[in-house]
């Protein structure tokens, strides 16, 4: 259930053991992958937290995997994919909590969300599709690092974009973080084709481009900001709005 990854070729449907099917964003459909928590205390403890693990493959070594939970109610995801050219793999979503306290759920780009219970504070454990046990001896388990890990998730994204003053923002519909757009990279091509669509000075429209999330000084301040490297301009999309517009990541 993985999107985009940071090398070159297409995405293609992946197993990470024989019970759970692991779909990239870059297919139109996915399958959902279910982790498990128990309920001790305060559930996912502090944040922002690392959960990280070596999950079986179905046809290499392993997949290096990677979950980043926020505070505010955001994560990112990553897999690499060992021996296959450490070819990485990336979601990007909002996570929450269902009213017995027991799971959790990753709303990222797939059309079903993956799944979490609690093990522990510190544990996630990998579930199938239908929220069971894997009755395998492989390791399914996710553990809580030591300190924060961060992730710069490279994928296809869509969002609310306007450029006003010289500068750009970006709202990314899964997140629903508003970002600051770098001015590098295929930058201008987005800049040029909002200022062509807009009807008029602050519209937001929604803008679909490949790119990566990075953590960045602002303009003023010294605290680090996720900001936005528009790497390649797909397309300006007048009269949709991330409520209206499917948001399928395909590279």
């Amino acid at each position: 259930m993985i999107r985009q990854k940071t090398v070159q070729g297409a995405g293609v449907s992946m197993r990470i053991g024989p019970e759970i099917a692991v779909l990239l964003v870059v297919l139109p459909t996915c399958a959902a992958l279910v982790c498990s928590m128990p309920t001790t205390g305060g559930a996912l403890g502090e944040l922002p937290a690392t959960f990280r693990g070596l999950v079986p493959c179905a046809d290499c070594p392993g997949i290096d995997y990677q979950l980043n939970l926020f505070d505010d109610g955001v994560f990112y995801l990553g897999m690499t994919y060992r021996e296959r050219g450490d070819a990485a793999f990336y979601d990007i979503g909002s996570w929450s909590i269902d009213p017995s306290g027991e799971s959790l759920a990753l709303s990222g780009g797939a059309e079903t969300p993956t799944i979490c219970r609690i093990v522990d504070a510190n544990t996630l454990r990998l579930l199938d599709r239908n929220g069971e046990e894997i009755s395998s001896s492989l390791n399914y388990d996710l553990r809580r690092a030591g300190e924060f890990v961060a992730i710069e998730p490279r994928l296809v994204m869509r969002g609310m974009y306007f450029y006003f003053a010289d500068a750009g923002l970006f709202t990314e519909c899964l997140t629903g973080r508003k970002m600051p757009v770098a001015p590098e990279g295929d930058n201008a091509a987005l800049e040029r084709a909002y200022l062509k669509t807009r009807r008029e000075s602050g519209e937001e429209l929604l803008a679909s481009f490949e790119g990566r999330i990075e953590m960045r000084p602002p303009m003023e301040g010294d605290d680090l900001l996720p900001t936005v490297v528009v790497e390649k301009f797909h397309s300006i999309l007048p009269g949709e709005t991330c409520q209206s517009a499917s948001t399928p990541r395909q590279r």
